[in-house]
């Protein structure tokens, strides 16, 4: 625990209930006109850690985070070679505004899902006892950040969890050549709980009411909305991670390198409920 990182969150908590959600999202939310895979000169993921990642022991004075009107401006000014290049392959004879409202749109999406992420780094440092690491080399391989836990590297993967089914993502972690010993997904949901158990009790299958049960649980005990109702992370749950990673560093826990959600969860209400 660390109490600059506290301090550090509680800036961060500030910016994020400032950010107009509903604005956005009228303005956006149906823009889906830049879908293709982005080149690695316009991943957006290098600024978004430059702007939003500060380090533990930055005065806070220091820590100041750029609203996203700023950050998309700074970011479209400084790439305009790449955006050109870009747009002259996919969207020839379009124009550079409609070009660049999907792009705000693109990255906003980015925006929001990382800044997620960040916040439950943050809450990481402000409450547990490991060191985290988070960069954009690391997220780029599909770790938002890695902990070192005994002798064991262990990935966390704070991924958004909806009612799709999802494919098994142990492959693409082996594929991209990670060399941590365990990737464990850490889900959060956007639906509020109260949506979640409507949709249990109207389920028809066992199966599907065991899948909403499990976001019920998620959105009400382990996450809260700030006022402008961005989703964050409550201080229990990075701490209830770390117990379950002293559980995977003693090698009682889980037989694979992979833990998907679900059993994340499980394992959690395990915990919890001794």
């Amino acid at each position: 625990m660390c109490q600059n990182g506290k301090v550090i969150l509680q800036l961060y908590e500030a910016f994020l209930k400032e950010i107009p959600l509903e604005t956005y999202r009228k303005e956006l939310m149906s823009v889906k006109t830049v879908e293709q895979d982005l080149p690695r000169a316009l991943n957006p993921l290098s600024a978004l850690y430059a702007k939003y990642w500060f380090d533990v022991d930055t005065p806070a004075s220091d820590v100041q985070f750029l609203g996203y009107e700023d950050f998309f401006k700074e970011w479209w000014e400084s790439h305009q070679t790449d955006i050109e290049e870009f747009r002259t392959k996919y969207f020839w004879g379009c124009t550079c505004e409609f070009v660049r409202l999907g792009f705000k749109a693109r990255l906003y999406r980015t925006f929001i899902s990382v800044l997620t992420q960040f916040h439950f780094c943050y809450s990481w440092r402000a409450y547990c006892e490991a060191p985290v690491v988070a960069s954009a080399d690391l997220d780029m391989k599909g770790i938002d950040a890695c902990v070192h836990f005994r002798d064991k590297q262990v990935g966390l993967q704070v991924k958004k969890v909806t009612y799709r089914r999802e494919a098994a993502g142990e492959g693409r972690f082996a594929r991209r050549g990670l060399t941590v010993d365990y990737v464990v997904e850490v889900p959060y949901t956007i639906e509020k709980a109260e949506d979640c158990q409507s949709k249990k009790l109207k389920a028809r299958s066992a199966d599907t009411r065991r899948r909403y049960e499990l976001f019920e649980w998620l959105a009400s005990a382990l996450q809260r909305r700030l006022d402008n109702g961005f989703v964050v992370f409550s201080r229990d749950y990075p701490r209830s991670i770390e117990t379950l990673l002293a559980k995977i560093a003693m090698g009682d826990s889980m037989e694979q390198r992979y833990c998907a959600w679900q059993e994340t969860m499980k394992l959690i209400r395990e915990l919890k409920a001794t």
